[in-house]
C-alpha cells in the first residue's frame, strides 16, 4: 500500500510542480498559490526549483495538520489539485532533463518514506489499525473453528460450482450493507 500510495503521489508531483518567481519562499499553500498561479516556467532549472520549495511547503503542512492544525489538513487534500495545473509543463521539462527530475523524484521519494506514517494517519491508513484488526480476525477465527473444521471448509470450498460461489458472494455482500 505504501509504495503505491508513493509511487502515486511522487507521479503527481513530478509531473505537477513548478518553479520559483520570488526570493521569499512560499510558507504556505496560500503562498504557493499567489506565487506560482498561471506561471509559464522558462526552463527546468526555474521548473525544479520550484518543486523543491513545493516539496518543504507539502511537508511542513503535514507536520503543521499532525499537530492537529485543520487548515493544514485542509490544504494538504488541496495540493494535489493546485498541482494538477501544472502537468503540461511538468510532463514538458521532465522530457527536455531527465536527469534532473530523476534526481529530484529520488530526494521526494526518500522524503516521502519519512514521512509514509504521518501521512497514513492523516488519511486514516495507519498499518496499527490494519495490524489490531488482523489480530483481532485471527484470534476470532482460531476461536471458531477447529482443524477439522477448517480442513472440512476447505473441501467444501473445491467442490463448489460456479453458480454456488455466486450464491455465498451475494449472500457476503448482503451481510456487509447491512453491516454499513
Amino acid at each position: 500500500m505504501k509504495k503505491v500510495f508513493i509511487a502515486l503521489f511522487t507521479g503527481v508531483l513530478v509531473f505537477s510542480l513548478f518553479s520559483c518567481g520570488s526570493d521569499k519562499p512560499a510558507e504556505s499553500l496560500d503562498d504557493l498559490k499567489e506565487k506560482y498561479s498561471d506561471k509559464e516556467f522558462k526552463d527546468c532549472d526555474e521548473f525544479i526549483e520550484a518543486a523543491e520549495e513545493m516539496m518543504d511547503v507539502y511537508f511542513k503542512t503535514i507536520d503543521k495538520a499532525i499537530d492537529g492544525d485543520e487548515d493544514a489538513e485542509k490544504d494538504v487534500e488541496e495540493f494535489e489539485d493546485f498541482l494538477e495545473d501544472f502537468d503540461e509543463q511538468a510532463e514538458k521539462f521532465e522530457d527536455e532533463c531527465p536527469e534532473k527530475f530523476e534526481e529530484f523524484e529520488e530526494k521526494f521519494e526518500k522524503k516521502m518514506d519519512e514521512y509514509m506514517d504521518k501521512i497514513m494517519e492523516l488519511y486514516g491508513l495507519n498499518d496499527d489499525y490494519d495490524d489490531e484488526w488482523e489480530d483481532e480476525w485471527d484470534e476470532e477465527w482460531d476461536e471458531e473453528m477447529t482443524d477439522e473444521e477448517w480442513e472440512e471448509l476447505l473441501s467444501e470450498m473445491e467442490e463448489m460450482t460456479d453458480e454456488e460461489w455466486a450464491e455465498l458472494e451475494a449472500e457476503l455482500e448482503a451481510e456487509l450493507e447491512e453491516i454499513e
